[in-house]
């Protein structure tokens, strides 16, 4: 079970700490995209040291497991209409996911590649978060295409942000619904609310940045291989923003997750139960 690859999507949106005021006023959702702009982006995701409960066959296992999935992807825009990307190329770099599972005192590894690791997708926009995605090198196998199935393209986040410019210590909310369209089907059913807050300004390696906060608890299902599980996050972070190019440089947050549900390992039905300390790391930068 790879688990929360859909989680680095969310980082650049949870966030939290202190900041002074400023009255000068500040536009948040950035600059519209053009075409042949280019985004590196790095996602790490840690789960460590969950607690894991699995039942099957009369039978209760319960264990430890840490979970680090690491994602790098190469976006190029290569259409847009207005402030909406409508086609884009991307280079999966790194989609890899390594597990150790403790169990009766012993541990099992894994490390293992996603489906896409490696691939060149070209993904076009058919409506308000859906796009058609193909394998520009091979035909997908079975596979490659429902991972392709649950991606979104570079949607527009201009939900998330106010409009127009504000001050240092605005603060908004957004309903996790807005989510949807950045996640695309990996996970569905978002509930709750999110509560953000524009902290203060920062220098980055020499670009002004927005520290945007915000907290706020969400549900949903996620789709695995081995069955859909029920998600709850409670996440806390930081994120700065690029002023002049919208783009999130760096993030991080921090919280919990719990998963449940039940999955099918290798023919044997179970109910399982994770839950633990999540950290979300990212970076982006244009190239």
């Amino acid at each position: 079970m790879r688990g929360l690859m859909w989680a680095g999507g969310l980082a650049a949106v949870l966030a939290a700490g202190p900041g002074p005021a400023d009255d000068k006023t500040y536009d948040l959702r950035g600059p519209a995209p053009t075409e042949k702009k280019t985004v590196v982006s790095k996602k790490k995701s840690t789960i460590k040291g969950a607690d894991v409960t699995l039942k099957a066959a009369g039978q209760t296992i319960d264990g430890k497991q840490t979970l680090v999935e690491t994602t790098e992807e190469e976006v190029k825009v290569l259409a847009v209409d207005g402030r909406q990307v409508t086609k884009a190329q991307t280079r999966v770099v790194k989609d890899e996911a390594d597990t150790v599972l403790s169990v009766f005192g012993q541990e099992m590894k894994e490390s293992k590649k996603g489906d896409l690791h490696g691939e060149v997708i070209v993904s076009e926009r058919t409506g308000p978060g859906k796009w058609k995605h193909r394998l520009v090198d091979n035909k997908p196998t079975e596979k490659q295409q429902k991972e392709l199935d649950k991606r979104v393209g570079p949607e527009n986040e201009d939900d998330l942000y106010p409009p127009g410019k504000v001050k240092v210590g605005h603060e908004w909310e957004v309903d996790a619904a807005v989510l949807q369209r950045l996640l695309g089907g990996a996970i569905s059913d978002l509930k709750g609310k999110m509560k953000l807050k524009f902290l203060r300004v920062e220098d980055v390696d020499g670009e002004e940045c927005a520290v945007v906060e915000s907290s706020g608890k969400i549900t949903g299902v996620a789709k695995e291989d081995e069955g859909d599980l029920a998600i709850e996050l409670d996440v806390k972070g930081l994120t700065w923003r690029s002023l002049k190019t919208g783009v999130d440089v760096r993030d991080k947050a921090e919280g919990k997750v719990k998963m449940s549900g039940k999955i099918d390992m290798d023919g044997v039905k179970a109910d399982i139960v994770v839950s633990g300390p999540i950290v979300i790391e990212g970076t982006a930068k244009l190239k």
